[in-house]
C-alpha cells in the first residue's frame, strides 16, 4: 500500500510539472502572437491617423467621450472605424500622444547640436515656447478651443503650436494593459508638399561667441590683473573657452541670423538689454555695455533672439559663469620643523567668489608643485595637493634638511596664484618613545560581513617609516612596502584596507599591525606590533 501511494504521489508531482510546463509554453506562444498581431493593429491605427488633416491630428483616446475631442470632430469616423477594427481583435483601447515638435537651430537644450528635435516647452503656463516666442497656442477666433487653422501671412496656419511637425505615438491595450506602441514623426511637409520653413520659426539663429558653458573673468581691479598675468610653469588647455567680461572690454557676441535681422539680447528674465543689427550677410557682432553691466558674479543666461518682419527666430540660452576672484592658495604642511623623514606635504587650492559660491573652479591641468625649484609627483584632489613619491604612492623619503615648496594653480576663468613656504626636517637618533597604535577598527562585533579595517599608526618623535608598515589579516598579509601607497596616508597617520569579498557570517578574524620609526635608538623602542580581534555578524 505504501509503495503505491507513494508512486502515486510521484506521478502526480510529474505530471504537475507537466502542466505546468505547458501552460508556460502556451502562455508564451499567446503573448508572442499577441504581440505580433498588436503590432499589425498599431501600424494599421497610425497609418489612418497619419491621413487625417494634418491640423486635426490630436491626442485622442478611446476610453474617453468622443476620444476625448468634441463631438464635431471632423475624423471622428476615422477614429469609430479604428475602434472597431481593434475591437474585432479583442483590443479594447488605443490612444493617440502627439507632441509638437522642432528643430532646434538655437541649440536651445544646449547639447552642441543644432539638427535635432526638441518638444513644444511651456514651463510657465502662457501657451508660448519657453524658447521660440514664434511657437504658441493662440485662440484666433477666441471660441475658447485651438482647434482652428487661419490665414496668416498668406499661409495657412493652426492654433495649436505651429511647428509643422509632430511626435505621434499609437498605443494599444488589453483589460487595462498596454501591450505595444508604435511612434513616428509627422510633418505637414509629407502630405501637403508646402515648402515652408518645418519648424517652425521664420529665422534662424546661431551664436557662435560666446560659447555655451564658457567663463568670464574681468580686469576691473589690479588684483585681478595681477592674477591673470601671474606667470606660471603649465599652460591652460585648448578647449577651456573665457571671455573677458568688464567695462573696459564688454563681452563679446555674435553669430548669424538672417540678413539685417535684428538681434534682441536679454541677461535672464531681463527686458531687451541691446538690440544690434545683422549685416547684409546675416553675421552680427557686438560687445554692449549693457549686457556686461547686467551680469552678475556666479551662473548667468544670457538670451538671444532675432527679430525681423514680424517674425522671431528661437530663443538661444547661453550659460555663463562671472568669476570675480582669484584662486587662494593655503593650509600649507609642514610648516616649521617636522621631527620625520617621510613628511606630509600638502597645500590647498581653492577658488572662493566675493559675494557667491559659484565660481569658475580650479583647473587641475595647470597646478604645479615643486619642491627645492623642481616640479615633484602630486595627488590632487578635491582642492588638496599632496607630494606623492611616483615609485611607491606614499609620502617621499627624505634627507634631514630645509626645503623651500612652491604651489602654483589657477582657475578655469584665467586668474593664477603661486605661494611659497619653507620646512625642515629633523629626526633625532635617539627616541625613547615606541611607536604608538590606536583607532583600531574594528574590535568585538563588526558592522556588517564586509568591514573597512583600518589603524592608526603614528610617533611625534621621530616619524613613521612608510615601508615598515606590515597589516596582516588572519596572518596573510594585507599591506607591506609594496602596497603601502595605497592604503597608508601620512596626512591622518592612518592604515586602511577593504576586502575584496565578504567574509562568512558569524565567524571571526585578527589583524595584526606592525610599524617602525626613524630614531636608531634604543633597539627595543624601534618597532610596535599589535593585534586585535572582531566577529562578522
Amino acid at each position: 500500500m505504501l509503495e503505491t501511494v507513494l508512486a502515486m504521489l510521484i506521478m502526480t508531482t510529474v505530471g504537475l510539472a507537466l502542466l505546468a510546463m505547458v501552460q508556460k509554453s502556451l502562455v508564451v506562444s499567446y503573448r508572442a502572437r499577441e504581440a505580433m498581431t498588436c503590432s499589425r493593429m498599431a501600424q494599421t491605427g497610425l497609418a489612418r491617423v497619419k491621413n487625417m488633416d494634418f491640423y486635426y491630428l490630436f491626442a485622442a483616446d478611446s476610453d474617453q467621450a468622443d476620444f476625448g475631442l468634441w463631438a464635431a470632430y471632423p475624423y471622428k469616423a476615422v477614429l469609430d472605424g479604428i475602434k472597431t477594427t481593434l475591437n474585432s481583435s479583442k483590443f479594447d483601447r488605443f490612444r493617440i500622444q502627439s507632441a509638437f515638435m522642432r528643430r532646434d537651430s538655437s541649440d536651445s537644450n544646449n547639447n552642441a547640436m543644432t539638427s535635432d528635435l526638441v518638444p513644444f516647452t511651456d514651463n510657465n503656463g502662457d501657451n508660448v515656447d519657453d524658447y521660440d516666442s514664434n511657437i504658441r497656442f493662440f485662440d484666433q477666433n477666441a471660441d475658447g478651443d485651438f482647434h482652428d487653422t487661419y490665414t496668416s501671412a498668406g499661409r495657412t496656419v493652426a492654433e495649436q503650436p505651429d511647428t509643422h511637425i509632430k511626435k505621434v505615438t499609437f498605443d494599444v491595450f488589453r483589460a487595462g494593459r498596454l501591450v505595444c506602441s508604435k511612434t513616428e514623426l509627422v510633418s505637414l511637409e509629407q502630405m501637403t508638399g508646402d515648402p515652408n520653413p518645418s519648424s517652425e520659426s521664420a529665422l534662424s539663429l546661431l551664436v557662435s561667441t560666446p560659447s555655451n558653458g564658457a567663463f568670464l573673468y574681468s580686469m576691473s581691479t589690479l588684483a585681478r590683473q595681477n592674477a591673470w598675468a601671474l606667470a606660471i610653469s603649465k599652460p591652460y588647455p585648448n578647449d577651456i573657452q573665457r571671455f573677458r567680461a568688464d567695462a573696459t572690454s564688454p563681452l563679446p557676441i555674435a553669430g548669424e541670423t538672417d540678413p539685417l535681422a535684428t538681434i534682441n539680447l536679454y541677461v535672464g528674465s531681463s527686458g531687451i538689454l541691446a538690440a544690434p543689427a545683422a549685416d547684409a550677410a546675416g553675421g552680427f557682432s557686438a560687445a554692449p555695455p549693457a549686457i556686461t553691466a547686467a551680469l552678475v558674479e556666479g551662473a548667468n543666461i544670457l538670451r538671444v533672439q532675432a527679430t525681423k518682419d514680424g517674425y522671431n527666430s528661437p530663443i538661444a540660452n547661453k550659460s555663463l559663469v562671472l568669476d570675480l576672484a582669484p584662486p587662494i592658495a593655503g593650509g600649507f604642511s609642514p610648516t616649521g620643523t617636522a621631527a620625520t623623514r617621510a613628511p606630509f606635504v600638502s597645500a590647498t587650492l581653492s577658488d572662493p567668489g566675493v559675494s557667491t559660491a559659484t565660481t569658475s573652479g580650479i583647473c587641475p591641468d595647470v597646478v604645479t608643485l615643486k619642491i627645492n625649484g623642481t616640479p615633484v609627483n602630486f595627488a590632487y584632489t578635491a582642492g588638496a595637493v599632496v607630494w606623492i613619491d611616483s615609485t611607491t604612492g606614499a609620502a617621499p623619503i627624505l634627507d634631514t634638511g630645509t626645503y623651500t615648496a612652491v604651489i602654483e594653480g589657477g582657475d578655469y576663468a584665467g586668474y593664477k596664484t603661486s605661494a611659497a613656504w619653507t620646512f625642515t626636517l629633523s629626526v633625532p637618533d635617539t627616541d625613547h618613545s615606541a611607536p604608538a597604535i590606536a583607532e583600531k577598527s574594528p574590535i568585538g562585533m563588526a558592522p556588517s560581513t564586509l568591514p573597512d579595517i583600518s589603524v592608526k599608526v603614528f610617533d611625534n618623535q621621530s616619524g613613521i617609516i612608510p615601508a615598515s608598515i606590515t597589516l596582516k589579516i588572519d596572518g596573510a598579509i594585507a599591506v607591506n612596502a609594496s602596497n603601502v601607497g595605497q592604503h597608508y596616508d601620512a596626512g591622518t597617520n592612518k592604515v586602511t584596507f577593504t576586502l575584496s569579498s565578504p567574509f562568512p557570517p558569524g565567524t571571526s578574524h585578527s589583524v595584526e599591525i606592525t610599524a617602525s620609526h626613524w630614531a636608531t635608538f634604543p633597539a627595543d623602542k624601534i618597532t610596535s606590533t599589535d593585534s586585535w580581534t572582531f566577529t562578522t555578524p
